[in-house]
């Protein structure tokens, strides 16, 4: 199953209007790197959150050591609570730190002071708010999951995944990016449309829950128009929510030629 589509990850609303030929664009907190295998725990956990109650055929273990896969994980330094809080709490889903049951907190604590001391999870250096997961094929890239924690949605993370992948399809030389998106999700489906994404077919009961899905596609990202259009978009998303660094992607220049 394709798991592009998230509930409320892509409903940020969006300025598509915004003049920012004269604007200098702050640094977001968050950054985008390559996830690797030290990231998986924290990968499967955001998985688990965002995707609660379905199934796939997604093994994020398998695509990160896969050559024509590609995760790209949005990152921040750990805070000082977070890491004060154990190993477990940091790759439990946001269901259950909510849980507050005596029982819960009996095994928080247990974790917490002796078996993340016993046993520790391997986790990222940093903290890990959404990834997408994209694979490579000939000349198309296709998105297969694409998720964020509860806390870290409507701050522009899912967008800017969606720019980091275009610009890495850019990048290896693909001709469109395609993906399938439950049908109900108007904001998503909104935000494919607004970076390009067409409408070209429908998967009949796709979904666990019987849903269709709608199969969407890019036009040739190579282009010159497209290349146009989505450097605006990229433009206005770091106006808005600040610049995002990622390797091998230079920022927007200001009139004073430099991010602050």
């Amino acid at each position: 199953m394709n798991r592009s589509d998230p509930d409320g990850v892509l409903s940020d609303p969006f300025e598509s209007n915004i003049d920012v030929s004269h604007k200098v664009t702050s640094k977001n907190e968050f950054s985008i790197r390559q996830a690797d295998r030290d990231d998986v725990q924290m990968l499967e956990s955001i998985e688990r959150e965002a995707f609660q109650g379905t199934s796939t055929f997604v093994r994020i273990d398998r695509d990160l050591v896969r050559e024509n896969a590609v995760y790209l994980a949005a990152v921040r330094d750990w805070l000082p609570e977070e890491r004060e809080l154990g190993r477990r709490y940091s790759i439990s889903t946001q269901s259950q730190k909510a849980y507050d049951s005596l029982l819960a907190r009996i095994k928080r604590n247990f974790y917490r002071n002796f078996l993340d001391k016993v046993t520790k999870p391997k986790l990222p250096g940093d903290y890990i708010a959404g990834f997408i997961g994209l694979w490579f094929v000939l000349d198309e890239t296709h998105v297969v999951m694409i998720a964020l924690r509860d806390k870290d949605r409507r701050k522009g993370i899912g967008e800017q995944l969606i720019i980091s992948a275009l610009e890495h399809a850019v990048a290896r030389g693909a001709r469109i990016v395609t993906l399938e998106v439950r049908q109900s999700n108007e904001p998503a489906i909104e935000l494919y449309l607004k970076y390009g994404f067409h409408k070209v077919g429908l998967r009949r009961r796709y979904y666990d829950d019987g849903e269709n899905a709608v199969i969407m596609t890019t036009p040739q990202i190579q282009s010159d128009d497209f290349q146009r259009q989505f450097t605006r978009l990229l433009e206005q998303h770091s106006y808005r929510w600040g610049w995002v660094p990622r390797p091998e992607f230079g920022a927007p220049k200001s009139d004073s030629n430099e991010v602050v």
